[in-house]
């Protein structure tokens, strides 16, 4: 991937409203020609992907990785300890076999098949009866034991789970996530595509583009995309706070704020201190009392704030 190129994140979708109603799994199997031992073993050409279900972006890292698979695949085998997840769903009295989860070794699979591998069965579980289409959107965080989803993967499931009429709360509680984080990860899923690209591809954490996002709005692209100049032209290839236009700003306020401190206070015993205006001088003072607080109960964040 060149420096102008993105990862084709336009090409997921947060809608997933696919209609599944349960068909028999014995019946489905029995289709299948599946062979039964702790697990059902279905052949590779049964098990059908369901269209624009699975939300991982196929930008470099995740293509690195599904090579990966394939390549251990080829000398190892699949894994039956490993399986892959399914839901058999009746179509006009056809019981489908759908998958579910494991769609990277599904497809790093059929990648070792066309290069050499002959492996034709692979072992799968059934959801249960009674399992929703939520339950399945859930499952793609909560149930994957491979690679971790990304926070902007995450921001799609959380989306997808806004489209069924889920409020935050239910989906921090099922996903297992903080309320506030649901949040950031659905502003995050409606951020403009430079932001977005910036976090997929690992030049931006999704931590600061929220930070971002909430702190400056519209201005975020132009603020965010400015620090990762900084960031490259200093040799990163990560965009931090430190490289935001301000941050130099920050760093020298600190450093500088005791000697302010110490102005002030000469200021204030100072002869002219009261031919200041008087607006200008109940500011000072107030300054002067809320840093004088905190410099008598030890500087904590907390008596600094209980002083304003």
């Amino acid at each position: 991937m060149t420096a102008n190129q993105t990862p084709e994140i336009d090409n997921l979708t947060t809608e997933f409203n696919m209609t599944l109603v349960a068909g028999s799994v014995k019946g489905a199997m029995k289709t299948a020609d599946a062979k039964s031992r702790d697990l059902w073993f279905v052949p590779i050409e049964m098990i059908r992907r369901i269209p624009e279900f699975n939300v991982r972006v196929r930008d470099e890292k995740y293509l690195a990785h599904l090579r990966t698979i394939a390549d251990s695949i080829k000398k190892e085998g699949f894994y039956p300890s490993h399986p892959l997840e399914g839901y058999v769903a009746n179509e006009d009295g056809e019981n489908v076999i759908y998958l579910t989860g494991g769609y990277t070794r599904h497809e790093a699979t059929g990648i070792a098949n066309a290069e050499g591998a002959e492996i034709q069965l692979l072992p799968i579980v059934v959801a249960p009866p009674g399992t929703s289409r939520e339950d399945l959107v859930v499952a793609l965080v909560k149930g994957n034991e491979g690679k971790p989803l990304t926070p902007y993967e995450v921001a799609i499931v959380c989306k997808r789970l806004t489209n069924y009429s889920w409020d935050t709360s239910m989906i921090a509680e099922r996903l297992g996530i903080a309320e506030n984080y649901v949040d950031g990860l659905l502003l995050l899923i409606g951020a403009p595509l430079e932001i977005r690209s910036m976090v997929q591809s690992g030049e931006l954490s999704a931590t600061l583009a929220i930070q971002e996002l909430r702190a400056k709005g519209s201005k975020a692209v132009e603020h965010l995309s400015n620090g990762l100049d900084r960031a490259k032209a200093a040799g990163a290839s990560r965009v931090t706070a430190k490289h935001l236009p301000g941050a130099t700003f920050k760093k020298v306020f600190k450093t500088a704020a005791p000697k302010m401190y110490e102005v002030v206070k000469n200021l204030r015993v100072d002869p002219g201190y009261a031919n200041i205006s008087g607006d200008l001088r109940a500011k000072l003072d107030e300054l002067f009392d809320q840093l004088a607080a905190a410099e008598e109960n030890g500087g904590t964040e907390a008596n600094v704030t209980a002083s304003q």
